[in-house]
């Protein structure tokens, strides 16, 4: 499915950019607009069953980067933002030639939309439970030729994936370090079959910072 959707972090990604500020009165509050970048430690299943001696690991993404804001829907309270997230993995197999372990790494650039719903659990700090849904901008890959001395690797553009889409849902926490600036982990568990060949997943933190 190829659909291009006008948003503007992952957020594998993955919570990404929130408050988790309370008020001098111990009120919980929404934040305003803020910004944040971080990274994700991201990675990949297969749809379909992987070859004997084949797998995929976790690889680091950075940065993220995105904008938020806080609002009420319906009287519930939100935390939304858009944002650059990649995504990825790196593919480990044996050379067949050699027997020796070699690995290639694929990187999807991700445009997402997101938003999770903040529950208080003390003066500071919140867990969080949401959605993501984002569009591919394109990506890369190591391409590799083996030969009886080791392996070439190249980078090469994935082709045809621009507009392709991911979605799933985010659980994690956040905690205010000051009422301007907050930390944020989570997880991001991939719902869609990107490209019908993999389900995104992986582990979402950030440095955010609300006006």
């Amino acid at each position: 499915m190829k659909n291009i959707v006008i948003i503007c972090l992952s957020i594998s990604t993955f919570i990404v950019g929130q408050d988790t500020t309370a008020s001098v009165n111990q009120e919980p509050q929404l934040p305003g607009w803020g910004v944040y970048v971080g990274g994700a430690f991201g990675g990949a299943s297969s749809v379909d069953d992987l070859p004997d001696g084949h797998s995929f690991e976790n690889r680091l993404f950075v940065p993220n980067i995105g904008i938020s804001k806080g609002m009420f829907l319906g009287g519930i309270p939100l935390i939304a933002g858009v944002g650059i997230h990649p995504r990825g993995y790196t593919y480990e197999l044996a050379n067949p030639l050699t027997g020796e372990d070699v690995s290639s790494e694929t990187q999807i650039n991700m445009m997402d939309v997101w938003a999770v719903v903040p529950y208080p659990i003390g003066d500071r700090a919140v867990l969080q439970a949401g959605f993501l849904f984002g569009t591919c901008l394109g990506g890369t890959f190591e391409s590799l030729e083996f030969t009886t001395t080791g392996v070439t690797k190249s980078e090469d553009d994935i082709e045809d994936i621009e507009g392709e889409i991911d979605y799933g849902i985010m659980l994690g926490g956040g905690f205010a370090i000051t009422e301007k600036v907050g930390i944020n982990v989570g997880y991001y568990i991939g719902l869609a079959e990107f490209d019908d060949m993999v389900k995104f997943n992986g582990l979402v933190f950030n440095l955010g910072y609300y006006f």
